[in-house]
């Protein structure tokens, strides 16, 4: 008998998760990606807010602390969708998709800012590209929405429909392990890239879309559908706030506002409308077709 797609996507990622995991703790290729452009140490933190802690540099830390909130919200509404699965396997992997964005929250809080200069700065002459903690936030995201646009497939597709998403989100899943060890292997930056990890996130929200769309006439399609809405809109509002660089100049005057920050407050108000919209109604869907 063959196995179900479940549980062969998670022979396969945890497999790709161990070779990703070896080869970063072999120190393989990482330590000669060097930020660009080439940044001292000193220079880190000239450019961004940062303070000394027991020894220890923080890198901006207000926007730590939003991000670890943040982190810790979203792992909390993924357990409530966990805990009241009722037997619907939408609920258990919209909880999954959650529980895996808020590791992935932690992770980049660590990296991105709180010890940004320590992983990456402290002891060199240039600080790094990246490390372990940023490819372990890009792998929980494309697996997140991996997750999630099979909850929504459970919820809205139809039988065939939803076989056919859960291949795409085991294959897509794996090929970005893929692609991950690759990078680290070569190591190319492009690889690693945030470009690269939208470019195994953004199908998911869109076939997630596609099903909402269709099935608009129901309650429950269009919840989701404005749930989806409101995670572009967040992720709008970033891309533009740094676009414009006003980070800088506000850091300049004393106030401490990142882009980053528009994100994590945007996506504290996306998981309260999400645990709102989704939390009584999610469920599987009984079409059979």
């Amino acid at each position: 008998m063959s196995s179900p797609p479940g549980a062969t996507a998670g022979r396969l990622v945890r497999f790709g998760g161990l070779g990703v995991a070896a080869l970063i703790l072999s120190g393989y290729g990482l330590d000669t990606l060097l930020y660009q452009p080439q940044t001292t140490p000193e220079e880190w933190c000239a450019q961004r807010p940062c303070v000394e802690v027991g020894g220890v540099v923080l890198a901006e830390p207000w926007s730590s602390a939003l991000v670890f909130a943040l982190a810790l919200l979203w792992i909390g509404v993924g357990i409530y969708f966990l805990a009241s699965r009722r037997g619907q396997r939408s609920r258990v992997w919209f909880g999954i998709s959650l529980v895996l964005g808020g590791l992935a929250a932690g992770s980049a809080g660590i990296s991105y800012q709180a010890f940004s200069y320590e992983l990456k700065c402290a002891g060199r002459e240039y600080c790094v590209l990246t490390n372990g903690y940023e490819i372990a936030y890009s792998l929980l995201q494309v697996a997140s929405m991996s997750a999630m646009v099979v909850a929504v497939a459970f919820a809205l597709a139809s039988a065939r429909a939803r076989r056919g998403i859960m291949i795409y989100a085991v294959l897509n899943v794996v090929v970005y392990v893929l692609v991950t060890m690759l990078g680290i292997v070569l190591p190319s930056a492009f690889l690693l890239s945030f470009e690269l990890l939208l470019v195994f996130a953004i199908p998911a929200l869109v076939i997630a879309a596609v099903l909402a769309v269709r099935r608009r006439s129901e309650s429950l399609a269009r919840r989701v559908l404005w749930v989806l809405v409101l995670l572009v809109l967040v992720q709008v509002a970033y891309l533009v706030y740094f676009s414009l660089g006003v980070s800088e100049s506000l850091w300049a005057s004393g106030v401490y506002f990142s882009a980053n920050d528009v994100l994590h407050v945007g996506m504290l108000a996306w998981l309260a409308v999400t645990g709102l919209a989704l939390g009584p109604t999610l469920r599987d869907s009984t079409s059979r077709e």
